[in-house]
């Protein structure tokens, strides 16, 4: 019997009844872990992440052959991504707090990389790529995914294009970065390293405080409307908790494992929906924009490295142009406080999206394509 392909309306409504949906989401699944697996045998960055991205879109690709699409439960990756933020914001100590007013610097540097790096990839974005311009705006925005689609939408620019380079634009981050700390130190980074976020062995009360941590934040970030709540909602709740010396947990390494599984998955999978039209002119402006936006961040670690009495790997990972997760996790396995790196993405996030709203005004949906 021929097996049924899923249409694009089934798989953005999935449901855990249909056979269909359990065997391609369990096929997602089995096989990602059996990739992580060996990555991680094989001592690779950010093994699980990795394993899930890759073979999921090996299945996308082959799926879009024949006009499917993979079905995904969008709930159920973005509580992992909580859970991976509960367990940075884990990280987060009282000695923290009183060093936070010292990031005064990399923070006004932040303002200078946004400016430049959305400035720069607007104009590869125009010339390079050919867009129009709202859409070159919004493609170039160096961070707020969902913002960006939203606010480009709205403002005429073209949509597919939009997700596909902000998707291809936090794949390349994820992908490159650890990777080329890899090929430099000659070690893995990330959760492959064997670094864990606590020195203590993990129980079972700490994987409860992780849960209930992770469904506080999941709804403090919706009702506050922070840029990227999922993430930011639990990191920031976990923060606040730890910091004040309210709790103190251990997050075993078998839990990021398979958090890193179901959002590296999710994210393969979201390829199964990007439009593949022009997806060629697409990745070389992709590609050539990321590359700019890299030697910028590239750029302000090694100047700001020695007046700001950090690391210029730190500083360069709190600049990178996306994946606030993955870059939290090489952080970790570097010895740089991840809670740090993931304070300067969250301020690049909402200073971006605060330019890019404001912008808006300018845009004439109605505008003819160059």
């Amino acid at each position: 019997m021929r097996e049924r392909l899923l249409t694009q309306d089934e798989t953005d409504a999935f449901r855990w009844s249909d056979r269909v949906h359990l065997a391609r989401f369990g096929s997602m699944i089995a096989l990602g872990a059996c990739a992580g697996a060996a990555a991680w045998l094989a001592g690779l960055p950010l093994p699980f992440m990795l394993g899930g991205v890759l073979t999921t879109i090996a299945m996308s690709v082959r799926m879009a052959a024949r006009g499917g699409t993979l079905p995904y439960p969008t709930p159920l990756r973005l509580f992992f991504v909580g859970v991976i933020g509960a367990m940075i914001g884990s990280t987060f100590s009282p000695a923290l707090v009183s060093a936070l007013p010292g990031l005064a610097l990399t923070m006004a540097g932040m303002l200078v990389y946004v400016a430049l790096s959305h400035a720069g990839g607007f104009a590869i974005c125009r010339r390079f790529g050919g867009y129009d311009r709202a859409t070159a705006f919004y493609s170039a925005m160096p961070g707020g995914l969902v913002e960006a689609l939203e606010l480009g939408a709205r403002s005429g620019g073209d949509l597919g294009v939009l997700a596909t380079t902000h998707f291809l634009r936090v794949l390349a981050v994820v992908v490159t970065i650890p990777l080329a700390f890899w090929l430099l130190s000659g070690e893995a980074v990330g959760s492959a390293a064997g670094r864990g976020f606590a020195a203590a062995p993990a129980n079972a009360v700490d994987i409860c405080l992780i849960a209930v941590l992770t469904l506080a934040g999941l709804q403090a970030g919706r009702r506050l409307r922070v840029p990227a709540p999922h993430l930011m909602g639990p990191m920031l709740v976990s923060a606040a908790a730890h910091g004040a010396g309210i709790i103190d947990t251990s997050s075993p390494t078998w839990l990021l494992f398979l958090a890193q599984l179901f959002v590296g998955v999710g994210l393969g999978a979201q390829f199964s929906r990007t439009k593949r039209s022009g997806l060629g002119r697409i990745i070389a402006t992709t590609a050539v924009m990321i590359t700019y936006m890299l030697a910028l961040s590239l750029a302000g670690a090694l100047i700001l490295a020695g007046p700001a009495g950090l690391g210029a790997a730190a500083i360069f990972l709190s600049f990178a142009p996306g994946g606030v997760t993955e870059m939290g996790l090489i952080a970790l396995s570097l010895s740089a406080s991840p809670v740090v790196v993931a304070a300067h993405h969250f301020f690049r996030i909402f200073v971006t999206v605060m330019i890019a709203a404001w912008s808006a005004r300018f845009f004439d949906p109605g505008a003819d394509r160059p």
